[in-house]
């Protein structure tokens, strides 16, 4: 049975960061904790996610790149394609 699809758009800010956390826990946060860093969703305005790296990410030069693209592809393959990610 196919997927429903979620009208991002239309969720309250409170359910747009449940449904982030939601994808982000099923990949990126264990990944990074591999490599003791993390994130935090700082804020969510229309479709831009602000994240802050934790840990041995912050400072990492990744971070900034294939990091933030990771989490980006990520969101935008499980939540909605629009979804741009930005270090708040």
């Amino acid at each position: 049975m196919p997927k429903k699809k979620i009208n991002f758009d239309k969720l309250s800010k409170n359910k747009k960061i449940k449904l982030v956390h939601k994808a982000l826990e099923e990949e990126v946060y264990s990944a990074l904790a591999m490599h003791e860093g993390g994130l935090e969703v700082e804020d969510i305005d229309g479709f831009t996610v602000y994240i802050n790296y934790q840990g041995a990410c912050v400072g990492c030069p990744m971070a900034e790149t294939g990091t933030l693209m990771f989490v980006e592809n990520t969101l935008q393959t499980k939540v909605d394609e629009r979804i741009q990610v930005k270090i708040a």
